[in-house]
């Protein structure tokens, strides 16, 4: 059994957003990104629900507070769960000190809504190299979103996080859009799907939003459109960093990334939300080009 958890945000006015993945079969009891702290509440009641009394496994594929902020508060509702993460990850879930002081600069009001994250015990942390269900569940790094990304495939599924960026199902097609923030490495990204392709044959679960059965098509998408952003925001690397010059490059990528511009199709609100977002996908981006031009 494999169910999406809806993480609703009314405070910010989220749904459609941030979702939590529940598995329940013969490999075991798990969640995949337990979601921010301000959501654990509401988790753990749809948990209660389902009536499950343990978790063996919580996965998160990165740590970024709308993934991982509500892990400290899920684990100590079940003291039993190994959070597997990535190895550069550890750190932050044993002391989330940094991590919450780089959110709020970042996000600010919106990291506040989202909720402190509390520390996670080290016996209950595991990275890949010690996990015990290799096989069953296999673990994949996928820099690029964060270099500590990962993704996880079971024999029907690829659970991938933001590797290929913010997706929604529309009635006859799909909305993609990349999740680029800052730090950004175009070949991390790109070496990342490479690394996932031979799963495409699996459904893919999205934390940024719900599910696909053409892997192939989403795969491909996503590396048109991290190529073609990059080249579409090179040519506005002089632009002012203001907000006419982001509504320039967002009217460019519209223009030429058809799928991207399917986000005309999206309910108002869903839509205003990515407006709000896609900026930090071509600050990353910028990041990125400005940084090599310098090292030229």
């Amino acid at each position: 059994m494999l169910e999406l958890i809806d993480l609703d945000i009314k405070e910010l006015e989220y749904s459609r957003f941030i979702s939590s993945w529940f598995y329940r079969g013969e490999e075991g009891c798990f969640l995949i990104d337990p979601g921010p702290a301000c959501t654990i509440n509401h988790l753990l009641a749809e948990l209660k629900k389902r009536q499950v009394s343990h978790l063996d496994w919580i996965l998160l594929t990165h740590i970024h507070m709308d993934h991982a902020g509500g892990i400290g508060h899920l684990v100590e509702r079940f003291p039993e769960a190994r959070v597997i993460c990535h190895e550069n990850a550890v750190k932050h879930l044993k002391d989330p000190k940094r991590l919450w002081e780089g959110s709020l600069k970042i996000l600010g009001d919106v990291a506040r809504v989202y909720g402190a994250i509390e520390p996670v015990l080290p016996a209950n942390i595991m990275t890949v190299g010690q996990i015990s269900f290799e096989g069953d569940i296999r673990v994949i790094p996928t820099p690029g979103h964060a270099a500590h990304h990962q993704c996880f495939v079971t024999k029907d599924v690829l659970f991938c996080g933001e590797l290929f960026g913010i997706f929604h199902q529309l009635d006859h097609c799909f909305y993609l859009r990349p999740a680029t923030p800052p730090v950004f490495v175009l070949d991390d990204f790109l070496q990342s799907m490479d690394a996932v392709a031979p799963y495409m044959d699996r459904r893919l679960c999205f934390s940024h939003y719900g599910s696909s059965n053409d892997g192939m098509e989403v795969i491909k998408v996503a590396r048109q459109q991290l190529l073609l952003w990059a080249d579409v925001i090179r040519e506005h690397m002089d632009d002012p960093d203001t907000d006419q010059g982001f509504d320039q490059i967002i009217d460019d990528l519209s223009a030429n990334d058809p799928v991207f511009a399917r986000k005309a199709l999206l309910p108002p609100q869903l839509y205003n939300r990515e407006m709000h977002f896609v900026g930090n996908s071509i600050k990353g981006i910028l990041q990125y080009l400005k940084k090599r031009e310098e090292e030229k």
